[in-house]
């Protein structure tokens, strides 16, 4: 029988590190963390780091600002994760569903992608695997940057799940203030809404795009197939444009 390793024991690995961002990453983080091991633009670290302020979590997160570094930070444990093939490839093909469909039907959306949220103090933050503002948000929120506490945050963010987080991060979503999040659970889809407490209940249909019900994304998702990804993409528009025309009639 294999030894069992833990979260804390686990190592992420960020690529396109520069000579320069890791002097500034092993300054910031050096007595967080035991160990570094860096070669020719690819560092590797310990996933889970506890201890770490808001200040220098946010000043990480600037250092890092280029690279793609899905994470979550609770105001005093900062996780990172490395993507896996079968998350990426979800979280990518109902951004394509998403994205695709809204171009087809003209419907006011803009993406913020992986950008990282966190509430104005930092104490709280986390990179979404995709989010967006809807409808009357975008003209409103558009703009090149986000700075917490002066930006609202995204309307809809896309979550999937493929490892057990060390961080819950519909907490964190929820401080944030994003009001809708569609959760992928790696057999079905959830869309989850932001009460009034702070905390998020399931919702059969879409606050964003009210014509779209959870059981719809799963049904379109279930259908996914490496070889032809363009035919669930293809097929979920088709019927997303018969249903938002019945829903406006």
């Amino acid at each position: 029988m294999g030894a069992v390793t833990s979260a804390e024991d686990e190592t992420v690995l960020i690529c396109g590190v520069s000579p320069e961002a890791f002097l500034r990453i092993d300054e910031l983080l050096g007595k967080f963390h035991p160990r570094f091991t860096y070669d020719r633009g690819t560092l590797e670290m310990y996933r889970v780091l506890h201890g770490v302020p808001p200040d220098v979590y946010w000043q990480f997160m600037e250092v890092l600002s280029e690279q793609y570094l899905r994470h979550s930070y609770d105001g005093w444990t900062l996780e990172m994760m490395s993507p896996r093939r079968d998350h990426e490839w979800i979280k990518e093909l109902v951004g394509r569903m998403l994205e695709t469909m809204a171009f087809a039907l003209d419907l006011p959306i803009q993406s913020t992608g992986s950008t990282t949220l966190s509430r104005s103090k930092h104490d709280r933050g986390l990179q979404p695997d995709k989010s967006y503002y809807v409808g009357e948000r975008v003209a409103s929120a558009a703009s090149n940057t986000y700075e917490p506490g002066v930006d609202p945050p995204p309307d809809l963010a896309i979550e999937v799940e493929a490892t057990n987080p060390v961080i819950p991060r519909l907490p964190l979503y929820a401080a944030i203030g994003v009001r809708e999040i569609w959760r992928w659970t790696g057999d079905e889809m959830e869309f989850l809404r932001l009460t009034r407490g702070r905390k998020y209940a399931k919702i059969q249909r879409s606050l964003a795009f009210p014509f779209i019900a959870a059981d719809d994304v799963t049904r379109f998702l279930r259908q996914r197939d490496p070889a032809d990804e363009n035919a669930v993409v293809r097929g979920f528009v088709n019927w997303a444009r018969k249903a938002y025309r019945r829903g406006r009639t």
